[in-house]
């Protein structure tokens, strides 16, 4: 009776499993074949900022539906090439007569960053350039909102909105106390005055090195923001930086006053004036118009980029970089390894453009994807495009490059190394917990999280640091061609923007993604014709599923969007939780920036 009983459940559950995926394919069809708007005539360009602008095409999973299904849609997602190149085709397309923007960003792991927004920006500055107007519409701007809007021709406010011009801060999140009230032992090692990432597991606040550099960094990223946002709205910058400085936040009418601002209007008067400039769609009852993603996606427009000889292969490196595969939103250092081997041996493939946006993270995983950086090297032409955040272990990976560009608001550099080791012996002791031990070897439990390391433990982890440190130094040196006295000098673990990694000679030239593809193309020799492809690509649903059907995967889905209090307050230390998920170094040896740095 028992085996029959299990054995319906067992027929049961396969039926129900059989059922779901059944549900799910149907899913996946259906999210394939929506049918998709086409421009049929002159019309305005939608560009709705409700979304994250990420580096990499994402790709959509089963998680992704099953998660549609239960808590709702993800936040919409495009990314950099996708949008830029939208924009620049619409400059270029008749049909097209404006570009109007709205809407605030929903940043999300690394995403939506300054240096990424800054090409945005530009796009946008070239569509203006064509002589079509661009109109921006904003309620409640943040800062990056308002960096991108800032370059439209007319600039309009909600008159009950505000704007956020309060400068920038960096807020960091300190677990010395918390795991010192718990029982938990955290043992540390690190080279470089400046290397502080350590400090968030044994401190309560910022070392005077890592304030230094921090005040720095954001007084220097500030201040470029500022300056664009000046020239677009031809402001003098040192007025500008006053007036935010004394002001912090502009009603509209204060907007307005101060030349931010054109005027203030309601939604709706919003909508009136673009109706009667550019005519009136019955069918959405608003002005003619189409959206950035259908535009993106519209007869007539590659989903992908084409496949065939001199490929430019742009290659994402965005996230933290993990040994292993990684995860959704990681850099697995054999996965990319593996990718950019293959990319070595495919004669289509004329030139690579490795797309850094990484705070780093396993010292291992680095060097492994930098060995394979430098193979690839020795075949073809290999360009770094950095994004918002190429440091650390992001900058390891792109020091054997053969040019690397930055933007003023990249922060790159951290060439600094640090150990981390705890133990949860007084926590384990506290419930009745303990541990017994039997080895062969002095060190063989040296990682063991149940007891804490001796002094001469450590000098051999520290040991290690430094040999680890010194191997980075090297890299540095001879990557770069730089004097071993000024690497040693310029790194200690440092953050430095873009702006000041050029003067100090860590990247080759200020520039985005584009710039960095059309300069491979020249160094290929390919420059009047070449194709570009993406690695990963951009992937359907049905795609998704096929692969999965060949090998399984358990990327957990990533959801976010604002907030209220206590729920912003829990993603803070989900975040910090993520991140702690990817220490997998098996010598606990990291090449990573300190944690959480960034702007708001």
């Amino acid at each position: 009776m028992v085996s029959a009983n299990l054995t319906a459940m067992i027929l049961a559950g396969i039926l129900l499993f059989g059922v779901g995926f059944v549900f799910l394919l149907a899913l996946a069809a259906l999210s394939d074949t929506e049918p998709e708007s086409v421009v049929t005539g002159d019309a305005v360009l939608v560009l709705d900022l409700w979304m994250n602008i990420a580096d990499t095409p994402s790709s959509e999973t089963l998680s992704d539906v099953v998660d549609a299904v239960v808590v709702g849609p993800k936040v919409p997602e495009m990314y950099l090439l996708e949008v830029v190149d939208a924009i620049d085709r619409a400059a270029e397309d008749d049909r097209m007569k404006a570009l109007f923007l709205y809407g605030s960003l929903i940043p999300s792991n690394y995403g939506s960053g300054m240096a990424t927004l800054r090409e945005v920006r530009q796009a946008i500055e070239r569509f203006s350039a064509t002589g079509k107007p661009v109109y921006a519409y904003a309620v409640d701007p943040s800062i990056r909102d308002f960096y991108l809007m800032s370059a439209a021709d007319e600039v309009y406010l909600n008159p009950f909105g505000l704007l956020s011009l309060n400068g920038l801060s960096s807020q960091m999140m300190f677990l010395g106390d918390a795991l010192k009230q718990y029982g938990v032992g955290v043992q540390t090692t690190r080279v470089g005055k400046y290397k502080s990432a350590v400090e968030m597991f044994t401190e309560n606040k910022m070392s005077p090195a890592n304030r230094e550099q921090i005040t720095q960094l954001v007084s220097i990223i500030w201040e470029e923001l500022l300056l664009e946002i000046a020239e677009s709205r031809e402001l003098e910058v040192d007025e500008l930086l006053a007036q935010t400085d004394e002001e912090g936040f502009f009603t509209a009418e204060m907007a307005v006053e101060a030349g931010l601002a054109d005027e203030a209007l309601y939604m709706d008067e919003m909508i009136d004036y673009l109706t009667f400039e550019y005519g009136y769609d019955e069918g959405i009852q608003s002005f003619v118009q189409i959206s950035i993603r259908d535009y993106a996606t519209s007869e007539g427009f590659a989903k992908e980029m084409r496949y065939g000889a001199n490929q430019i292969a742009v290659v994402y490196a965005e996230g933290d970089i993990v040994d292993g595969e990684g995860f959704k939103g990681q850099v697995g250092g054999d996965r990319l390894a593996r990718e950019l081997r293959t990319l070595r041996y495919d004669i289509d493939v004329a030139a690579v453009v490795l797309r850094v946006n990484s705070p780093g993270g396993s010292a291992l995983a680095s060097e492994v994807i930098q060995r394979e950086v430098r193979l690839l090297r020795e075949e073809k032409p290999v360009i770094v495009s950095m994004g918002s955040l190429a440091a650390s272990g992001g900058y390891w990976i792109s020091a054997y490059a053969d040019h690397i560009f930055a933007e003023p608001t990249t922060i790159t550099g951290s060439i600094g190394v640090w150990g981390l080791l705890f133990d949860v012996k007084e926590l384990a002791n506290s419930h009745g917990v303990t541990f017994d031990t039997v080895k062969t070897s002095r060190y063989a439990d040296l990682f063991s999280l149940s007891r804490a390391k001796t002094p001469e433990e450590m000098a051999k982890v520290q040991q290690l640091t430094d040999l680890i440190y010194e191997e980075f130094l090297l890299r540095v040196v001879e990557g770069r061609e730089l004097d071993r006295a000024q690497v040693e000098e310029i790194a200690q673990g440092r953050v430095w923007t873009g702006v000041s990694a050029l003067e100090l000679g860590l990247v080759d030239e200020l520039g985005g993604l584009g710039d960095a593809i059309h300069f491979a193309a020249v160094q290929a020799g390919v420059v009047t014709d070449f194709t570009v492809i993406q690695v990963p690509e951009k992937k359907t649903m049905s795609e998704t599923i096929a692969e999965l059907l060949v090998s399984p995967t358990t990327q957990p889905p990533v959801v976010q969007s604002r907030q209220d209090v206590l729920s912003e307050a829990i993603r803070m230390l989900e975040s910090e939780l993520v991140i702690l998920r990817g220490f997998n170094d098996p010598h606990g040896i990291y090449a990573r920036m300190p944690f959480t740095l960034s702007f708001e």
